[in-house]
């Protein structure tokens, strides 16, 4: 159990994410092939995820014990990837645990030397892995983080902190001042005037407690229900085509799904004219929704931040980790060798 103090100034600066953080989702989704436990809501996602699952991938839970879960996953997670820096503080904070808690295995051994064959391993599963069990479901993600915080929001309006706090998860609850976190850890904690964040996170089964240098953060599920693939990857979201309308949000997932893509194709345009694709781009471009290069007669539009998260349906943030305090999060199954497959639920 971990307990926690709240001041009213910590009850004020207390926030529900309204957007994903997809380093923990992919760590924790992770976690919970790692684990191989049964979790309905997650089912059809693992059933998914174990088709033509490369056993190779396997020692990524090589990263995982029942009290460290690795919190370095967010540059690999964002849709604009980047590999992991593997001399991030998030990095080798989580090794040197791995270390003193006696779970090395050759892998993690070669990944706490540097050694440079290791880290381009763990950035290709991680990019495979992120594309297979993370990418498909990134809009359902996004709608199921959304409806939490929206619900807590409600539940905050209508009948107080204190009804909030105590609706978010069986796992939390708030008391005479105090917040308790049933978690496999006893401690107690101090905010010392940092904010205090609940995360709803889709792929987590139990919650976590993360304490950063700028904010503590508390992991918990989102329980919206299954999580599905989306079956319009490759169609905008209704949400951007009444933003946008149909032709530009079309124009828009056609530079998000990139590469750069160029005025001088029509297929940006769904089919138009150069001019019409070009009188879009230069919408799209005025909204601050994508960037453009000129190479000679030919413009590049490449997407930016802001378009990127509309056409994915999410915040692509940038944070700094440090290996959470896990809240009893999914370790790898006992005794379960490096090349084990994970079984659907």
């Amino acid at each position: 159990m971990i307990r926690i103090r709240l001041s009213a100034d910590d009850l004020e600066r207390l926030r529900v994410a309204d957007a994903p953080d997809f380093g923990h989702e992919l760590a924790l989704g992770g976690a919970h092939l790692a684990d191989r436990t049964a979790d309905r809501r997650l089912a059809a996602w693992r059933l998914d995820v174990a088709r033509g699952w490369n056993p190779d991938h396997s020692r990524l839970f090589d990263l995982y014990t029942r009290l460290y879960i690795p919190a370095f996953f967010g540059p690999v997670a964002q849709a604009a990837r980047s590999g992991i820096d593997p001399e991030s503080p998030a990095t080798t904070a989580h090794l040197r645990d791995l270390a003193r808690s006696g779970a090395l295995t050759p892998f993690t051994r070669a990944l706490a030397d540097g050694h440079a064959g290791a880290v381009r391993a763990l950035n290709g599963i991680l990019a495979d892995v992120s594309a297979k069990a993370l990418d498909p479901y990134r809009r359902r993600i996004t709608s199921a983080v959304a409806t939490a915080s929206a619900t807590a929001s409600v539940r905050a309006a209508v009948g107080g902190t204190d009804a909030m706090l105590n609706s978010l998860h069986p796992s939390i609850r708030w008391d005479d001042g105090e917040l308790r976190l049933n978690t496999v850890l006893e401690a107690e904690e101090s905010l010392d005037g940092r904010p205090l964040i609940f995360q709803p996170t889709t792929l987590a089964t139990r919650i976590m407690f993360d304490p950063l240098a700028e904010s503590v953060t508390v992991i918990y599920p989102a329980t919206a229900g299954p999580v599905t693939r989306d079956p319009e990857l490759d169609s905008p979201p209704a949400a951007l085509v009444s933003l946008l309308g149909a032709t530009r949000a079309a124009a828009l997932l056609a530079v998000g799904r990139g590469p750069a893509l160029n005025t001088r194709r029509p297929a940006p345009a769904r089919g138009g004219s150069a001019r019409g694709a070009s009188r879009h781009a230069t919408v799209l471009r005025e909204s601050g929704l994508i960037a453009t290069v000129r190479n000679g007669q030919t413009v590049h539009h490449t997407p930016t931040r802001l378009g990127t998260e509309l056409v994915h349906g999410a915040a692509v943030r940038s944070r700094p980790d440090t290996a959470p305090k896990t809240a009893g999060a999914p370790g790898p199954h006992p005794g379960a060798p490096a090349s084990a497959v994970p079984q659907p639920a």
